[in-house]
Order: C-alpha cells, then structure tokens, then sequence
C-alpha cells in the first residue's frame, strides 16, 4: 500500500531544502528548468528512456529527448523563469518508486521585461514517479519515469499568439 513520506511546505522547503533522494532530484530538474539548463546535455538525465510526460493539452511526450526538444521550443520565448514551491508531497510506493505531488506558481517573464517582477505568475502542479535510472549518470540515481504536468496556461493568452507551442495539441518539435 502507498505510504505518505512527508509533506512540506513551501516555507519548510525554502528553509530546509529537500529531504529525501526523490526530493532532491526532483528539486535539481526544477532548477535547471529555472535556469535554462534544458538549452543544453540531454534530457535523459532526468527522464527514463520510457518515461511519459503529459504536458498541460494532453499531449505526450516519451523519453528525454523528445522532452528536451519540446522544453526548448516553449521555454526560448521567455527570457527568464523561477517556480516557487507551496507544497510538496512524498508517497512511496510498493515497487519503490516515489510519487512526488508538487504546487507551484510559476514566474514567467517575456523577453522585453527586464524588471524584477514577472510579466505572468501561473499555478501550477506537478505529479510525478521518480524511480532508479536505466542510466548511470543521471541524478541520485533517479530519473521520471511518468510526469503529468497542469498549468494555467490561459493566463498566457494575453501575451502569445494562438499558435504559441504552449497553446498545441499535438506533438511538436518544430
């Protein structure tokens, strides 16, 4: 049966960091989101070779490659991103794998905003099971094995074309 492992706060994470393997690694794939880190390497670090992401239009996405290509197209038309954490939850499970639950906003800033502030904050949630790497240099020896990823992405609207990737239902990597 499932287990709860813990559940922090957005204030607990920021003043204690992640407290587990699947913590921590889930913690680096959101920082190197953050920092742009995906314009470079491979995604496969992160995600098992079968691994399923479903993004926000229900489209998926299999594999670190395939998310790599996506996470370029989408994240290049903003300068810059930065998540803050307002809860995270751990359940481990039978088969060992860990299910991380994640609420977030999401900080967006467009290319001609270079101020502090971002242009756009979205809530958002992850969910996802993190569990042993098919690779050895991947991350406290984790990678996602299925992510599902839910954000507001109508708050968008405002600033992207109708075409924006973000918008897509259908796989692409242009």
């Amino acid at each position: 049966m499932p287990k709860l492992a813990s559940h922090l706060s957005g204030a607990e994470w920021s003043a204690n960091g992640p407290q587990t393997a699947a913590q921590r690694f889930f913690k680096a794939y959101v920082d190197t989101v953050d920092s742009h880190g995906f314009n470079h390497g491979s995604g496969q670090q992160y995600y098992a070779k079968d691994a399923v992401f479903h993004n926000q239009n229900n489209v998926q996405y299999v594999g670190g490659d395939e998310m790599w290509a996506w996470m370029k197209l989408l994240f290049r038309q903003f300068r810059r991103l930065k998540h803050d954490w307002l809860s995270i939850w751990e359940i481990q499970n039978e088969d060992g794998t860990a299910q991380i639950i994640s609420q977030n906003i999401r900080n967006i800033w467009l290319p001609e905003n270079t101020s502090d502030n971002p242009s756009v904050s979205v809530p958002m949630s992850f969910i996802c099971r993190i569990g042993p790497a098919d690779i050895s240099d991947a991350i406290e020896g984790l990678q996602f094995k299925e992510v599902w990823l839910y954000w507001d992405t109508k708050l968008l609207d405002p600033f992207l074309q109708n075409d924006a990737i973000v918008f897509r239902r259908e796989k692409t990597f242009l």
